[in-house]
Order: structure tokens, then C-alpha cells, then sequence
């Protein structure tokens, strides 16, 4: 992987209880792969898949990966996050992310912390743990947030609120000064459409990128937060018709001033 983790567009999660897919996950379109040692792996198997991922990294001096750690205060998160020290790890997703649980992860660990916020106390404690130590990227876990105030997806209303919740997001992430936020997974791998649809519908809420449930999806996770063509050639034609000016001037019927030059100046850094 050539793409720094903090701008990753695809965050590809694999099941830690699956070490053997980690290898094809690392060898995918994914910007960044997630092994997942929480929801994925069911209670029995824990042990053994924590056992597992720490046998592959030890075996596998290149690879770079994130690890979902299992919640603060849970049988197996003293494990997990004794494992996240590995070098191998780049950061510890946090689940079930809230101030309290931050604070305490922040102590047990010195890597990189990225915390997922799937519950109404982590949008109450956003703009605390945007601005604490150790947080590198934030993440919406918007199947579980649903859950836990009882959205319907399915409707706009449910939706609507969701939005919110990513706009609380990208606006913490921005006053702190840390990296824009990634978007929760799309659950149906059947539809392309769909997905190519959220990921627009997440880059224009200002977030940079999506997690993915399967390699096929990280592709099109990819484009939809690439800027397009015709975004590219008019922030080239922007940047060369401001060669000379002083201050504001008018091109192709728009007013071209300081910030629109900044947005020109992002699209072609994206």
C-alpha cells in the first residue's frame, strides 16, 4: 500500500478469526485493511483469532494493517490492545468510542488510536475526542449508531439523521485540526449503484472515505471519493487563469477568489 493511512479512501475490514484472507486483503484496491477482532469473531473464537493475527504479523515483517480491538472494559480488550503495540499495527480502531473509553485506551497504549463512534455517547463526546492525544482518524459506525437510536435506514427521516451525525463528525474532526472522518460500510454487495451513490453522498458531507465489507467494493469506494475529470480540468484551468491576478477576478462567468482557488488547490491535491 502506497496511500497514507490517514487519506485513505478504502478501509477493506477482514475477519481476525480469517488471518489467511489478510495477505489477499493487503493485495487488493483497499487503501487500508481493518482486521477485525470484534464484531467478526464470535465470543469462542476470540482467543484463538487474536492468536492468529499476532502469528501473521509476526511472520509478515511488511504489512501495515489497523486492528479493531474489542471494546475498554471487555474480557478481551486487554489482549487486543497488548497486541495493537505490535509494530506491524498503525492504529487501534476503538469500538463503542466515547471520552471515558478513550482516555482509558490512551493509557494502555501508545499507537496510533482511531476511534468509532457508534452510539449516542460518542456524538455527545465528539468534540472532546477529536482534540485527544493520540487520535489520528475518526470513523462512523452508522449500522450501530442506527441501532442505538433507533433509526430506519430505509427511511429519509432515518437518513436525515444520520447526516447529522455526519456533520457533527466532519466538524469536530476539522476544529481539532485532524483528518476528515471515514463513512460506515454499505451492507449490500449487490448493488453497485447503491454503493457508488453513498460514497458520493459521503464525500459531499465532507468525509474522505468509506469502510468496505468486501475487496470488490473498495474500487468504486476509491473513485467515489476521487475528484472527477471534469473537477480536475477545471481546477487546472482555475489554477492557470490566476497566474498574474491580484486579488479576485471573474472567469468563465464565476467570481475567482481566495477560497475557490483553496478548493481548486484541494481537488488537485486529492
Amino acid at each position: 500500500m502506497t496511500v497514507p493511512f490517514l487519506t485513505a479512501k478504502s478501509l477493506l475490514f477482514v475477519p481476525g478469526d480469517r488471518e489467511e484472507r489478510i495477505p489477499k486483503a493487503l493485495a487488493s484496491d483497499a487503501d487500508a485493511v481493518i482486521v477485525d477482532l470484534e464484531d467478526a469473531v464470535a465470543p469462542e473464537a476470540k482467543e484463538g483469532a487474536r492468536r492468529g493475527v499476532g502469528a501473521f504479523l509476526a511472520a509478515t515483517a511488511s504489512a501495515r494493517v489497523l486492528l479493531r480491538i474489542n471494546p475498554v472494559g471487555s474480557p478481551w480488550y486487554a489482549g487486543d490492545i497488548a497486541l495493537a503495540a505490535h509494530p506491524g499495527v498503525v492504529g487501534a480502531v476503538l469500538p463503542k468510542a466515547s471520552r471515558n473509553a478513550l482516555s482509558r485506551a490512551g493509557l494502555d497504549t501508545d499507537a496510533p488510536l482511531w476511534p468509532l463512534v457508534e452510539s449516542a455517547q460518542g456524538l455527545q463526546d465528539l468534540a472532546a475526542m477529536a482534540r485527544m492525544k493520540g487520535v489520528a482518524r475518526m470513523l462512523l459506525g452508522t449500522i450501530d449508531l442506527a441501532l442505538d437510536l433507533g433509526l430506519d435506514e430505509a427511511h429519509p427521516g432515518g437518513r436525515a439523521m444520520l447526516d447529522m451525525a455526519r456533520f457533527q463528525l466532519v466538524t469536530a474532526c476539522a476544529a481539532a485540526g485532524i483528518a476528515p472522518p471515514a463513512d460506515g460500510v454499505f451492507a449490500d454487495l449487490a448493488d453497485a449503484e447503491g454503493l457508488a451513490a453513498a460514497a458520493a453522498h459521503a464525500r459531499a458531507c465532507g468525509l474522505a472515505g468509506m469502510m468496505c465489507i468486501h475487496p470488490r467494493q473498495a474500487a468504486a469506494v476509491n473513485a467515489g471519493f476521487a475528484p472527477s475529470a471534469a473537477q480536475i480540468d477545471w481546477a487546472r484551468r482555475v489554477r492557470q487563469a490566476a497566474i498574474g491576478q491580484n486579488g479576485a477576478f471573474r472567469f468563465e462567468g464565476q467570481m475567482i477568489d481566495k477560497p475557490v482557488l483553496e478548493k481548486a488547490a484541494r481537488l488537485l491535491s486529492s
